[in-house]
């Protein structure tokens, strides 16, 4: 996954430079309290977090998805959708192909969670 930088409200922009080794379809969210929020996938699904207010300095990855495999595949299509709930939490949707039914087989799930972050 690459980042790109604009300072003149994108008329032009850094070079691209690598952000992390892996990550599909990344999305970003503000909230309210000035955390920006973002989410990827491939392998599993990733949650990180910027605290400058610029996007400059990101938390190392939170795995939401346990990694099974070597296949980017395997557990989970990596594909996340972000909504805000207020100035300091919001809910990300995520797949999980391997998550543990009540009977202890694997099934494929989509979750939604509640994120609260605090600068």
């Amino acid at each position: 996954m690459y980042r790109s930088h604009s300072t003149d409200l994108g008329r032009s922009w850094s070079a691209p430079e690598v952000m992390s080794p892996t990550g599909v379809m990344p999305r970003l969210l503000q909230l309210g309290n000035g955390a920006i929020v973002l989410s990827s996938g491939r392998p599993g699904v990733d949650l990180r977090f910027c605290f400058d207010g610029r996007g400059m300095r990101w938390t190392d990855p939170q795995p939401l998805v346990p990694l099974t495999s070597a296949d980017v595949q395997a557990d989970s299509c990596g594909y996340t959708s972000l909504f805000a709930l207020g100035d300091d939490s919001f809910l990300i949707a995520y797949s999980w192909f391997k998550r543990p039914a009540a009977d202890g087989t694997l099934r494929k799930a989509v979750l939604v969670r509640r994120v609260t972050v605090r600068p």
